[in-house]
């Protein structure tokens, strides 16, 4: 036997191993450094969908108000055809006292009306895109309900530059006993004030 055959032969069986693993990785059949098989690559569709309510550089996402489902809940649709849930930021709605009144309210100013929406994507637990509200001729929702004391004001999730607005809207409201703010909701029979109990909603 030659006697640089078995060297030979180990080196053609490490190179074969090696190629062997290099095929693997290559194919995704093992994870580098875990042993473990590797779940499916996701998808190019998944990694480029589009968020719920984008950001516009234009300063919003023009939409129609279709139906009003409370005082913050509104269903719209885009431009583009799509149909979405929204939940206003920057405002709470009532509870118990003056849901009624706070849902009147919110059907009136934005039922069938042109909106802007300025979200960055989220959505709460409820599946809602969470996005501000701005009627077409300028007016932001959020303080016009404050202001209207049918709303109180909720700083979860909404930008912080907006609310100082918002929170002088609601604080009007409360100084002359507006809506929510008013009887029978405050100083009325007792539990008709869980309306500004200020749980999320």
């Amino acid at each position: 036997m030659n006697p640089g055959a078995p060297a030979r032969i180990v080196l053609g069986a490490a190179c074969l191993v090696g190629l062997i693993a290099a095929v693997a990785v290559l194919t995704g059949a093992v994870r580098v450094g875990s042993g473990e098989p590797s779940g499916p690559a996701p998808s190019a569709a998944a990694m480029t969908a589009p968020p719920v309510v984008a950001p516009d550089p234009t300063g919003g996402t023009p939409a129609t108000v279709l139906a009003v489902a409370d005082p913050v809940t509104m269903d719209v649709r885009l431009e583009d055809g799509r149909a979405l849930r929204v939940r206003a930021l920057g405002i709470q709605p009532p509870e118990a006292c003056y849901s009624g009144q706070a849902l009147a309210f919110a059907r009136r100013t934005l039922a069938g009306r042109a909106v802007t929406l300025a979200g960055d994507g989220h959505s709460d637990r409820f599946s809602r895109a969470l996005a501000w509200v701005t009627l077409s001729q300028g007016d932001d929702y959020a303080v016009l309900a404050a202001e209207a004391g049918v709303v109180s004001s909720y700083a979860a999730d909404a930008p912080a530059e907006r609310m100082p607005a918002v929170r002088a809207a609601s604080e009007r409201a409360r100084v002359a006993g507006r809506g929510l703010w008013g009887p029978p909701c405050i100083g009325g029979p007792a539990g008709t004030n869980a309306a500004v109990s200020g749980t999320p909603g």
